[in-house]
């Protein structure tokens, strides 16, 4: 007799119903999914009511936002599609402020689990889901952000800029086309080394990408898998023990890329931060800044592991993001030149001695361009660098959102590309039209709500005005210095999704210099 066998002879009943258990439980949720849930009335294919396979698949398949899109065109009108058992999105204006606004007590959304698997070695301002340590994170560091301190940062982004301009000037003299989106990447990778690190990786001078940004955008996607996957939620870990080349290989960059990210920051404690910039000043950085934070209320500073997390978001936040931006820029601009001259004749008038650009072009004036601040939103509406919903779980007691009942701990959202491109909010909505966002007959207090490039409320991106002011000035020199024209004026891009949204092929410019 086996040791079975005796527990089976002497318990017989208790065995069974272990099985029947064992055996019913999961049917029971599989029928309930299907059919009872208060979710089972939300539009969305079949598999989503019992299995994350789909939205899994789609990210997998580089394109995760253009199938939440679809979801919404297969059901016009429905203001919620299903994504997973416990997940869906939403398309509609009140959602926004329902979800993402400033709820109190019981009221509140908390972020989802789906964050826990970009919290690396601690928690950022991007993944901790504490609202009480996501209010301490932003007291400490927002003085980083402000308008001082972006005035203390602009001479890194002029000498990083200064580079770029070389380089140029050596396309316009040849005028032979080339790739721009692919300079922009080496621009921001190089900016952002400057202000998050306090060194640049010099990879404009080199004219090659470094290997980080191949890891961030690995780990990126490592981390998306994971937080939507039930046991990865639970810990990374478990999705690195999946034997799937293609799981492997994200997680080893994951790795790697924390293990970067741990040298950078430890090589930026050894050196010296205190030098000394031409004007007479301390040099002071964004990294410089999260150093010296202080909580005020307890005079708590960040310890290595929790700026190491913050490196890490940094450098995702600020450097993918930013060039994506201006590639749009780019691209729409040179397919609507009338908007193009407008911002040109803009900046002519603004800066009579600089007509050439060949002087830095300070960012206080350039806020003040109302038409080319709003050719950078208009494109930020419709290819934002996140196009997917950034989750908030429902209060445990269950939340109506948009007239419609979700129970607790389910993970809702508003994807920022759906509600972009809401027709009910945005006249011809997938049309580029800067002009929309000074149409005083439009509803410009619903199209601002709709517009999520940023986010929304108090979880909205810390580093805003920082991303806009090399974006802004880096378009503003270009236009003002060259004449940028498309390879092909018939090019189509589309989105492709690699974490962001980045064109979906390569394309080439061509510049020369502007005649003045």
């Amino acid at each position: 007799m086996t040791l079975l066998d005796g527990v089976i002879s002497e318990k017989p009943t208790l065995f069974y119903a272990a099985v029947l258990l064992a055996v019913a439980y999961p049917l029971y949720s599989i029928v309930y999914g299907l059919f009872f849930s208060p979710l089972s009335k939300i539009p969305g294919p079949w598999l989503t009511r019992i299995s994350s396979i789909p939205e899994a698949n789609a990210l997998k398949e580089q394109r995760r936002t253009q199938w939440v899109n679809s979801l919404f065109e297969q059901n016009p009108g429905a203001v919620a599609v299903r994504t997973g058992p416990k997940s869906v999105s939403f398309n509609h204006p009140d959602a926004i402020k329902a979800i993402y606004g400033h709820g109190k007590g019981h009221e509140e959304f908390g972020k989802s689990s789906w964050y826990d698997a970009f919290s690396t070695t601690g928690e950022s301002l991007f993944s901790t889901r504490s609202k009480k340590r996501h209010a301490m994170k932003r007291r400490m560091v927002a003085h980083g952000f402000s308008a001082q301190s972006l005035q203390s940062f602009e001479p890194y982004v002029d000498l990083t800029m200064a580079k770029f301009l070389k380089k140029m000037d050596k396309f316009a003299r040849t005028q032979e086309p080339f790739d721009i989106y692919f300079w922009f990447e080496l621009f921001t990778m190089d900016v952002m080394g400057e202000l998050a690190l306090g060194s640049n990786f010099g990879v404009l001078e080199a004219g090659k990408p470094a290997r980080y940004s191949t890891l961030v955008e690995q780990s990126q996607r490592f981390g998306n898998l994971s937080g939507m996957l039930p046991f990865g939620k639970a810990s990374v870990r478990v999705l690195s023990w999946v034997p799937m080349p293609y799981v492997q290989r994200l997680w080893k960059a994951r790795v790697e890329y924390l293990d970067y990210a741990r040298q950078a920051l430890e090589k930026r404690f050894q050196e010296d931060r205190k030098q000394v910039l031409p004007s007479g000043k301390p040099r002071q950085d964004i990294m410089q800044r999260f150093i010296e934070a202080r909580d005020p209320e307890t005079g708590r500073q960040m310890d290595f592991d929790e700026l190491r997390a913050e490196t890490s978001s940094l450098m995702v936040a600020g450097a993918s993001t930013g060039s994506v931006t201006m590639n749009w820029m780019t691209y729409y601009l040179c397919k609507n030149p009338e908007i193009k001259t407008r911002i040109v004749q803009d900046l002519e008038a603004m800066f009579p001695d600089n007509r050439d650009g060949a002087n830095p072009l300070p960012y206080t004036r350039l806020n003040n361009l109302r038409l080319l601040e709003h050719a950078e939103i208009e494109c930020l509406r419709l290819h934002p660098p996140i196009g997917y919903a950034m989750p908030r779980d429902t209060p445990r007691q269950g939340a109506e959102i948009c007239g419609l009942y979700i129970p607790g701990g389910v993970a809702v959202g508003v994807p920022a590309a759906t509600i972009g491109r809401n027709a009910a909010v945005f006249a011809r909505p997938s049309a580029w039209d800067p002009d929309r966002w000074a149409d005083d007959a439009a509803d410009l207090a619903t199209m601002k709500l709709c517009f999520l490039g940023f986010g929304y409320g108090s979880r909205q991106c810390i580093g805003r005005n920082v991303a806009n002011q090399f974006v802004i000035k880096m378009i503003a020199s270009l236009l003002l210095r060259y004449e940028v024209e498309l390879e092909d004026p018939g090019l189509v891009l589309g989105t492709r999704e690699f974490t962001i949204q980045k064109p979906d092929r390569k394309y080439r410019v061509r510049i020369r210099p502007r005649k003045v």
